[in-house]
């Protein structure tokens, strides 16, 4: 995967941090619980542009983008960005779209590769859930990072992208007389017992992710066994990404799985660093890829264009990726150099295609469910 594909620049993006301390949904500009997840407000008269991503993109426990992409889109636009986070996640729209109901949403933010695939492989009618984009039409698409590109179709454009890491506590660890873990037996052996945070696989891309990592590394006869190991050495495996990180802050553990991006968030808030080290198992990473893609009952393509061609000018990107904690899809957005100095790189990048992920993705949740949820 290319390596610091994005410029650096020197003093930008200091009051882009300090704002994004300030970033998080307040419940103010109409915001709405809804029975399905959260919808972010509208305005009448105007035509309106409705985006499903999740929730963390609206209201993370850390900082959040999306309050700022909707205040800048509409400044731009005569229209009302309304977004919408369903509980479900992707798993949403393709149920209303098997139960032959629109999905009623104009584009999906966030994507990921397991969720493109699971909606290709339980589509029951046949027809994509998304529309292929042409690049022609979208502003700086040039410049996205080609080992960011996972949709052989071409209906997801990148976004985003981070490295499903550890994150750990040095400050805790030192009162075991340990050093962060460096491999995945590290975290199965006595030092590191009652240790280790999860977010369950069944309901976070995170915890899916590191699914996929360990299937990487201990393949699909042995990644059973290993989290076996795992659980009996005493890892937890919480609710979600954010109830895990939660538990984390609050020191119930010393490490909890998350993002390599984690010290970006921590910097803005000055916190302890030691806190907030980053592990890469292995030496590895599992490349956490993130895209925009257009759902193909929309009955405003030109506006979801817009949209998109939008989020991919470099400037957006930019700002994007420090309130998002994450890395920018264009190889032209300009950040801090500090930027680079908080966001390290694993010494090998792992990753499932879209073809490895085919097929499979429901099986290996679905064993693992079996086996490890039933616990």
């Amino acid at each position: 995967m290319k390596r610091r594909a994005y410029l650096r620049t020197a003093g930008v993006g200091a009051a882009a941090l300090i704002a994004g301390c300030s970033a998080e949904p307040t419940g103010e500009d109409g915001s709405t619980d809804t029975p399905t997840g959260t919808t972010t407000g509208t305005t009448e008269g105007t035509p309106t542009l409705r985006v499903g991503t999740y929730t963390s993109f609206i209201d993370a426990p850390s900082t959040s983008p999306g309050a700022w992409v909707k205040e800048q889109f509409e400044a731009e636009h005569d229209a009302t960005l309304e977004w919408f986070a369903p509980d479900g996640g992707i798993d949403y729209f393709l149920q209303r779209r098997n139960q032959g109901v629109t999905v009623d949403t104009d584009l999906y933010a966030g994507l990921t590769p397991e969720n493109m695939v699971r909606a290709d492989d339980n589509l029951q009618n046949g027809d994509s859930l998304f529309d292929s984009v042409d690049t022609g039409n979208i502003d700086n698409a040039d410049h996205l990072i080609d080992e960011y590109q996972f949709d052989p179709q071409g209906r997801a454009l990148p976004m985003g992208a981070a490295y499903i890491s550890l994150v750990y506590n040095q400050n805790m660890l030192d009162e075991r007389g340990v050093s962060g873990p460096e491999t995945f037996e590290d975290l199965t052996t006595e030092e590191y017992r009652d240790a280790l945070l999860i977010p369950n696989p069944q309901n976070s891309e995170t915890g899916l992710e590191f699914l996929f990592w360990t299937i990487n590394e201990y393949g699909e006869d042995g990644y059973l066994d290993y989290w076996q190991r795992l659980l009996d050495n005493g890892a937890r495996i919480l609710e979600g990404w954010g109830a895990a990180y939660g538990a984390y802050s609050e020191g119930e553990a010393p490490a909890v799985v998350s993002y390599s991006t984690d010290q970006v968030f921590a910097d803005m808030s000055d916190a302890d660093m030691a806190e907030h080290q980053i592990g890469f198992l292995n030496g590895e990473g599992y490349a956490y890829l993130e895209a925009m893609a257009r759902f193909s009952d929309t009955d405003k393509p030109d506006l979801a264009e817009s949209f998109i061609s939008f989020m991919l000018r470099p400037e957006i990107q930019a700002e994007v990726a420090q309130r998002n904690v994450a890395l920018p899809a264009v190889d032209n957005a300009e950040l801090p150099e500090k930027f680079d100095e908080l966001t390290p790189e694993p010494e090998t990048v792992v990753s499932f295609d879209y073809d490895r992920l085919s097929g499979n993705v429901d099986d290996w949740l679905g064993e693992w469910s079996r086996q490890v949820a039933e616990q």
